[in-house]
């Protein structure tokens, strides 16, 4: 059978979708084609290229929406260097909520559900099955971001001659199970061979048991997520994950020149490096410092100083000269206007060490050590210490981060007339070794220009192992890890701190919603979008009440920043 005879039965478009800034209108839109085409002249590749590359979105407005001005803040990596937004102080935009929604809908499952049907009707089976693997890790990022959403009523409408005008919510509980239930027969599907796969296969370049190792680490990312809430099932799921194996040291890249707009959201001065992640790594002597960030960009001076006609201060009027600290965005502050001008000078601080041509993340094989580390804390599944995993993850991700990050990161350092240090030594065994017994701690955050934005440090545990430590606090040191080494996956950032409270974030001076967002805690979800209010009214509103129904903590209406989802119970200790 040719390969793209599998397409007869649909004109469904699959090719990627421009959003040029533009929130799509109503939500069956999201899953119809405007447009006719004919399926035999459709590519193979892209059929399936479109939801493999926008599981980290490659269009510059869409990333906006999608994290960048929201989650990116809450996983604690990224702060918006400028006071002309306000989600950052917690004042949540129903038109900026959106985009992970919209990106799920239209990118991801508009082509995977698709492509599902089609392919299992041929008996493609391990094609079906990395589509499943991928609808999952991205139906895991939005259900995680809102809680109840439409999942099976779009499922059930593709059999239906007309579609329907509305789509009725899933409570978060029954994605989860349908999640683990598409995992599961994914992970069996993988043992067919259809030719052909290599061509459009961005993730792993026709591996299939490479995939099978990242539906394995999805279904162990997934039960500790439920660890609070379901621990029976949390535990046999994590033992199914490891036993069947995780990702040990090949880290999941797309690196096929797709613009990486996480370099964009810097270059608009839309996004900075946050203080949380700065004064850690600061203060752990991080040798991955130079590979994420870069130091300050300009000279910091003071508000009054004049640049002479090349650009140059007065050695008086500097306060931090350029390239000199590592330094952060601090959080939730009244910073100033977007200008670049001596008045906000926090968009010269730490710039992402990366340009538009690093590789997009998907996954990383460090973070499959420190998920079996928690398993092995909690309850001893396998053969290895926690120890000896903790400090392979560690292992991994320095290595990893290096061959994955340096020449662009090089690069970055350069086009910002600075040094860099010198990249090789970081994967020096003495470098490792060094970090791995460190035991020194986050560094208290000074700001140049106002006493009022400094931070006292938050975390008191330094790198190095203790086994004699509470189990409360091997933990801490596990995420905390698995924290930097996940940089800038801020999905499963956001997931890690609202689930164990690790690591401890610097929270925003001001609060402009703390009657439903509590300072201390940050936002536990966003609200749903302004457009799909608008026109799946109904069954928004059926889904709120599902998920007041399975939250142990509501504020205000349900549909705010501060209502918990279903895995993350309040006042349930992490043991």
């Amino acid at each position: 059978m040719k390969l793209k005879n599998i397409f007869k039965y649909t004109a469904a478009l699959a090719l990627s979708v421009t959003m040029l800034g533009a929130c799509t209108g109503d939500f069956e839109e999201l899953n119809t084609n405007p447009m006719e085409i004919d399926p035999e002249t459709l590519p193979f590749d892209a059929q399936f290229s479109t939801p493999l590359v926008y599981s980290y979105p490659i269009n510059q407005n869409l990333f906006q929406y999608w994290t960048s001005l929201s989650i990116d803040n809450y996983g604690g990596y990224f702060e918006v260097p400028h006071s002309n937004w306000t989600m950052a102080r917690y004042s949540l935009n129903r038109g900026f909520c959106g985009g992970m929604h919209e990106n799920f809908m239209q990118n991801i499952f508009n082509n995977t559900r698709r492509l599902i049907r089609q392919c299992d009707e041929s008996e493609m089976y391990d094609f079906s099955a990395i589509m499943r693997i991928v609808e999952v890790y991205n139906l895991l990022q939005y259900t995680d971001t809102y809680g109840p959403v439409p999942y099976s009523s779009v499922l059930e409408a593709d059999e239906m001659t007309e579609r329907p005008s509305s789509y009725a919510y899933d409570k978060q509980e029954d994605i989860y199970k349908a999640m683990f239930a598409q995992l599961e027969k994914a992970i069996g599907d993988l043992d067919t061979t259809t030719d052909g796969l290599d061509s459009f296969d961005l993730w792993c370049n026709g591996d299939r048991s490479l995939w099978k190792k990242v539906a394995n680490q999805l279904k162990l990312r997934m039960a500790l997520r439920i660890v609070k809430v379901d621990p029976t099932n949390a535990q046999k799921y994590a033992q199914e994950a490891i036993t069947a194996g995780v990702l040990t040291d090949k880290d999941i890249l797309i690196d096929k020149s797709y613009s990486n707009e996480l370099r964009r959201m810097m270059d608009w001065w839309d996004s900075g490096i946050g203080s949380s992640i700065v004064t850690i790594m600061n203060g752990f002597k991080d040798p991955r410092r130079p590979l994420y960030f870069t130091t300050n960009v300009r000279d910091l001076v003071k508000e009054t100083a004049v640049a002479d006609k090349n650009g140059e201060y007065k050695a008086e009027d500097i306060l931090i000269a350029k390239g000199s600290q590592y330094i952060g965005v601090p959080v939730g502050c009244e910073l100033g206007n977007k200008n670049g001008g001596n008045d906000n000078q926090h968009v010269y601080y730490s710039f992402l060490a990366g340009s538009y041509a690093t590789p997009l993340p998907i996954m990383f094989a460090a973070e499959g050590w420190f998920l079996r580390a928690e398993a092995k804390l909690r309850w001893d599944i396998g053969s290895e210490s926690v120890q000896d995993l903790y400090e392979t993850g560690i292992r991994t991700s320095i290595k990893n981060q290096y061959a994955y990050r340096k020449a662009t990161a090089t690069a970055t350092w350069s086009e910002k007339g600075l040094t860099a240090p010198n990249m090789d030594e970081i994967i020096s065994d003495a470098t490792i070794d060094a970090y791995i017994n460190g035991e020194t701690t986050q560094e208290n955050y000074v700001d140049p220009w106002k006493a009022d934005y400094n931070f006292e440090a938050l975390n008191k545990l330094c790198v190095k192992w203790d086994e004699g430590a509470s189990n409360e606090d091997k933990l801490a040191r596990i995420i905390m890890q698995k924290w930097i080494a996940n940089f800038p996956l801020s999905s499963e950032a956001w997931a890690d701190y609202r689930r164990t409270g690790y690591p401890k974030l610097f929270r925003p001076k001001m609060n402009m919603d703390n009657s439903n967002i509590d300072t201390e805690l940050g936002p536990r979800r966003l609200i749903y979008s302004e457009t799909e209010l608008n026109a799946n009214t109904a069954e928004v509103n059926k889904g709120i009440e599902l998920l007041k129904a399975e939250s142990s903590e509501v504020k205000g209406s349900g549909d705010t920043g501060g209502t918990r989802l279903w895995w993350d119970v309040k006042d349930k200790d992490n043991f």
